[in-house]
């Protein structure tokens, strides 16, 4: 494939960006989409042809720029690095997948047959054509070669750290798209918050909005500047502290991040209302509005909780009461 033949993966991105109207869907709403309509449109032809790297840098480019802003052009600065956006949720990522990595991961099954099946016809016209009895992890590309095969040679030289001997030891039933991936992808610290800001008792956009904040744990008071919320309003930080310190079970801990979460969001919206409209909510008002939202979200979970631990200590929670 050529890049101006790719051009059509980008061109369907592009108009499905348009089809969908609205700029308007949240963070959360908009990062469903790029993973369940966005990634899928290109994800057949990455998976079966060797895609030019510009027209997988644009792809990634188009999704990134629908993510944080909701068109397939990115008037600013993303809040997050497209690299750090694409690592697992359990290293502080959102678990997209990067298109040129799973490109490349894709195609490593052409290096796998050429270690391990030898009986396929075109790994006979392989070795008969460009390796000549030359050992497939010795062999070099000269310069007068299909681009290609020189493709294939440069995802075996990337894939090399996964081999030994010929044998893939990421995986013992053999290479696996998702296996190359991982090696490839860039590796980050496992978190410890990521089952409590994703947790499905949360509202999806307040985890987005959790996830940005835990994203900088070590600069919060820079990300919280950033994202509008006053350094009086970091009290929240100590009444979250403070109560995250007595909580011990699972349940609890669900509990109070998604008040924490909830409370924090609904300050960035008022700031948001204070800057367009210039109008404020009043506290008291604002504050009703997070219980109801709170009671209303937890309300069908909380029916399940058993342990007459989490029962007691639910019944002393003056939002859910």
């Amino acid at each position: 494939m050529k890049k101006a033949e790719g051009q059509i993966l980008v061109e369907k991105l592009i108009s499905r960006i348009r089809s969908f109207g609205s700029k308007k869907l949240s963070y959360a709403g908009r990062l469903v989409l790029v993973n369940s309509v966005l990634t899928t449109l290109y994800n057949y032809w990455v998976n079966i042809l060797i895609i030019p790297k510009g027209v997988l840098n644009r792809l990634n480019a188009i999704c990134r720029s629908y993510l944080w802003d909701g068109s397939s052009e990115l008037m600013r600065v993303p809040l997050v690095s497209w690299e750090k956006v694409c690592a697992p949720k359990t290293e502080g990522g959102l678990g997209i997948r990067d298109s040129y990595s799973w490109n490349v991961a894709a195609m490593g099954k052409l290096v796998w047959w050429i270690y391990c099946n030898p009986d396929k016809l075109w790994v006979k016209w392989v070795h008969q054509v460009y390796l000549k009895g030359t050992p497939w992890s010795d062999y070099t590309s000269s310069g007068d070669i299909s681009w290609g095969w020189k493709s294939v040679c440069r995802v075996r030289d990337k894939l090399n750290a996964g081999y030994q001997d010929g044998h893939w030891m990421l995986d013992t039933k053999g290479y696996t798209v998702s296996s190359g991936y991982e090696l490839l992808r860039t590796k980050f610290q496992v978190v410890s918050w990521d089952k409590y800001v994703w947790s499905d008792w949360n509202v999806p956009k307040h985890s987005f909005f959790g996830w940005l904040i835990a994203r900088e744990a070590l600069q919060v008071k820079a990300k919280l500047f950033a994202l509008g919320i006053s350094q009086d309003d970091q009290c929240l930080l100590c009444w979250i502290a403070g109560i995250w310190n007595q909580v011990r079970s699972s349940v609890q801990k669900k509990v109070v991040m998604c008040a924490f979460m909830a409370a924090v969001y609904s300050i960035w919206m008022q700031r948001n209302r204070v800057r367009v409209e210039g109008s404020l909510l009043r506290p008291e008002v604002l504050i009703h509005q997070i219980r109801q939202m709170l009671k209303h979200r937890l309300k069908a979970r909380l029916t399940h909780v058993y342990d007459r631990r989490d029962v007691d200590w639910l019944s002393r929670v003056s939002f859910l009461n």
